[in-house]
């Protein structure tokens, strides 16, 4: 996993491991919480407006991550729940890459949210019945994957295996296209808004942002979401554009009034508190947090936790990274008690838990590895989510070398790691 600046990238290999072994699931305790066979609930502390779990096929949890995120925030702002397609923005993930001489062998399906967000502002959104209609109601997309292998088969010894080919626009999406299966009432759709070379983008052409609703693309600008006004405290609904807000580059912070940022988290034990006091405010006032952290399956439990005891117990197993959005978490809190995640919390008992002395017990995140899934777990308390033990989240936790296909040596594991890496929240937190 490499670390450009302040944005945290996930790999291709890290995240093929968590694609391919981390998928996993299984139905609600019905008894623990009030849960809906779609993987959401809203009978939690911080009531956060999650939509519907999916399961990833190839390694793009972050775009699950980001598309949950503000499918959230919009879900808050109009309480309407949208299925925004994590596809149409590997479309445009992988046309980058292929048009600016970023793939040659094999495509990378790791990223951020920093590059996530770009993608945004560039490219819009597009709701999933309208780019892949086939997958409009699917957990997970059987397209991705297909579409993944034809695009690396063709750099490998097909059309894109040529330089020159690689250098024009026009024929990267007509590959692309192909390998998607695109109709072509969609690909004439793609080029009234960007054009058939992309000659234009969202962020840059007037012509393309013009084009973009009677074609299906939503502009960030267009994405309603409930955020929180920094100088006032007051809730507003802004748009997507608002929360994404501007960056020059995908590592680089992102610039304005709304705009949500990762923030890492603390090397040093003493400084976490008021980390987690920063997610604490976030997640009582409603707001998903995008969570980046580190996978070691052998810490999963049979009842979805990630656990250190667990991973002491096995050793370490297959490692990656993975991106995911917090929820709800369980915590101890002097004068209180236990307050349980899946109890919602009144606002004196939320304020009480800010405390130097609250002791958090895990955090719950909803996942990209589906919603039902016995092969990896028995029981869960909202299917399709997980929960995140602090003492699994501090760590150390041993890090083993990978090999080019993601494959985890676990008998070469020579320095130790802080499994979670950072959180994306907005200003004022």
């Amino acid at each position: 996993m490499a670390l450009l600046g302040t944005s945290r990238w996930i790999s291709l290999a890290s995240m093929l491991v968590v694609a391919a072994v981390g998928s996993g699931g299984c139905a609600a305790d019905e008894a623990a919480a009030v849960s809906s066979d779609d993987g959401s609930s809203r009978d939690d502390i911080t009531q956060v407006d999650q939509t519907k779990v999916k399961r990833q096929s190839i390694g793009n949890c972050w775009l699950y991550a980001t598309t949950s995120w503000l499918e959230a925030l919009n879900n808050a702002a109009t309480n309407e729940e949208q299925n925004t397609s994590e596809s149409w923005l590997t479309y445009w993930h992988w046309f980058e890459q292929l048009a600016n001489g970023r793939a040659s062998k094999e495509i990378s399906t790791g990223g951020s949210y920093g590059t996530a967000a770009a993608l945004i502002e560039r490219y819009g959104l597009m709701n999933e019945g309208d780019f892949v209609p086939a997958e409009a109601d699917a957990e997970m997309s059987n397209r991705q994957k297909s579409a993944l292998d034809k695009i690396n088969a063709s750099l490998k010894s097909g059309t894109l295996s040529e330089p020159t080919a690689r250098r024009d626009r026009a024929k990267v999406r007509a590959e692309l296209d192909a390998a998607w299966g695109l109709s072509d009432e969609q690909i004439a759709r793609i080029d009234r808004v960007f054009g058939p070379g992309v000659e234009r983008t969202l962020d840059r052409s007037r012509q393309a942002s013009d084009a973009a609703a009677a074609n299906k693309v939503i502009r960030a600008s267009d994405f309603r979401a409930r955020l929180k006004d920094p100088a006032t405290g007051e809730f507003v609904t802004g748009t997507l554009a608002d929360a994404i807000g501007t960056g020059a580059f995908p590592w680089a912070p992102r610039s304005g009034k709304f705009a949500f940022n990762e923030v890492d988290y603390p090397s040093r034990s003493g400084d976490r508190r008021a980390f987690w006091k920063r997610v604490q405010r976030a997640l009582h006032d409603e707001i998903p947090v995008i969570t980046s952290w580190k996978v070691d399956f052998n810490a999963l439990t049979r009842d979805s936790r990630f656990s250190k005891v667990e991973l002491d117990r096995r050793g370490p197993g297959k490692q990656g990274g993975h991106m995911t959005v917090m929820h709800d978490y369980q915590a101890e809190v002097p004068g209180i008690g236990l307050l349980a995640a899946g109890r919602q919390a009144t606002p004196e008992e939320m304020e009480k838990a800010l405390e130097d002395d609250t002791v958090i017990q895990f955090v719950r995140v909803k996942n990209s590895w589906g919603g039902i899934r016995p092969d990896r777990w028995d029981t869960s308390i909202i299917a399709g989510y997980h929960d995140l033990e602090m003492g699994y989240i501090d760590g150390p936790i041993k890090e083993c070398s990978q090999d080019a296909t993601g494959n985890t040596d676990t008998t070469n594991c020579t320095s130790e790691v802080t499994p979670l890496w950072d959180v994306v929240l907005p200003p004022g937190y």
